[in-house]
């Protein structure tokens, strides 16, 4: 065992079923209290068995290594509504953000594609990849959300914008998970790390402040006696962070519902792309190359363009974009159904063969 998983093995017992942990990028998951319960307790009595549904097509969808189920429909949707962020991390890749044409997904094309998530009875929905609350009507995309009867609503963010009025925002809606990333312990780390687009803010205590907003949320979710959206902070293990997971963990265990480390994902892989150095490196027939992604949910980013997974390597490899085609022809589409092929056959097409050979654990 490195040193990497004996590090995850200190600390408290994970309460969370192992079988959630394999997503791609998710090393380790702590929690005081089950998610799932917390979930089901909430949303069962509201979806009935719509929510049994989706939560058993979600788990099998995580273990169906021999891919042998496909939805009609994407399980979930992670939608950008803007390629922009105040922050230029270290593992990020900025070239499809902050230092790409600022693009933002019109009101019209999101009134359409929510229509179309409440006529095909979309899961759940992930508001990710850029920073969603810098989105100038992000109160808006909460309320299509709920109109549109979607379960699972999350939020991934940095937490600098998670003041007072946006927190009250979020609890005011049907927002199911607010997902927190952080990446340090120690300010030092913090600055390392996540590095603000605006430098004059290095100086000053950043990680104090997102700490501060994160607990503040969570004090006025007790003052409101709400159990939703439950609230993950999470933590990227890197070279420059690694020796901080335990602190990280112990520091937060007793404050949010989950704790979680993830994987990597090289930045390197992205010169890589834009180098086109993967066109001469073969599969290797020994490896199991796997990847469920394609069989649950898809990312649309806020230009349209619609991505066959997560990561957003899948910029790499577009399968369609929402403003001529409907998600549901682009789920059903030949190129969508050509990467999933890729897979079965374990001959993966080069930009997954990629993301996948370059994922990292430090140990």
């Amino acid at each position: 065992m490195n040193n990497f998983n004996k590090s995850l093995k200190k600390g408290r017992d994970n309460s969370i079923n192992n079988k959630n942990l394999l997503s791609t990028n998710v090393v380790s998951k702590r929690s005081k209290f089950d998610p799932e319960k917390i979930l089901f307790d909430e949303l069962y009595p509201k979806y009935g068995n719509r929510f049994l549904e989706y939560r058993k097509k979600y788990e099998n969808y995580l273990i169906d290594s021999e891919h042998k189920l496909l939805p009609k429909y994407p399980i979930s949707v992670i939608l950008e509504l803007v390629n922009r962020c105040n922050l230029e991390c270290t593992m990020c890749y900025q070239g499809y953000r902050n230092s790409a044409e600022k693009s933002t997904l019109d009101e019209k094309t999101l009134e359409k594609l929510f229509l179309e998530f409440k006529t095909h009875k979309l899961d759940a929905l992930l508001l990710s990849t850029s920073e969603p609350l810098l989105y100038k009507k992000f109160d808006e995309i909460l309320n299509l959300a709920k109109s549109s009867e979607i379960m699972d609503i999350f939020l991934f963010t940095n937490g600098t914008l998670l003041d007072q009025k946006r927190s009250d925002i979020i609890l005011k809606s049907s927002l199911t998970r607010l997902f927190v990333s952080i990446d340090a312990a120690t300010k030092s780390t913090y600055d390392k790390v996540r590095v603000p687009v605006n430098k004059k803010l290095i100086n000053t205590n950043r990680l104090e402040t997102i700490e501060s907003n994160v607990q503040n949320f969570i004090n006025l979710r007790k003052s409101l006696k709400k159990n939703l959206p439950l609230v993950r902070v999470s933590f990227v293990a890197l070279e420059s962070n690694f020796h901080e997971i335990d602190m990280f963990i112990n520091k937060w265990i007793d404050i949010v519902d989950t704790v979680e480390i993830q994987k990597e994902n090289s930045i390197e892989i992205y010169k890589n792309l834009l180098n086109d150095k993967y066109e001469t490196e073969l599969v290797d027939k020994k490896k199991k190359y796997n990847c469920n992604e394609p069989w649950g949910q898809v990312t649309i980013h806020s230009d349209g363009t619609v991505g066959p997974c997560c990561n957003t390597v899948g910029r790499n490899l577009p399968i369609g974009n929402i403003k001529n085609k409907t998600l549901k022809e682009i789920w059903d589409g030949r190129v969508m159904a050509e990467i999933r092929q890729g897979f079965i056959n374990n001959n993966p097409n080069k930009v997954c063969k990629l993301c996948i050979d370059n994922q990292k654990v430090y140990s």
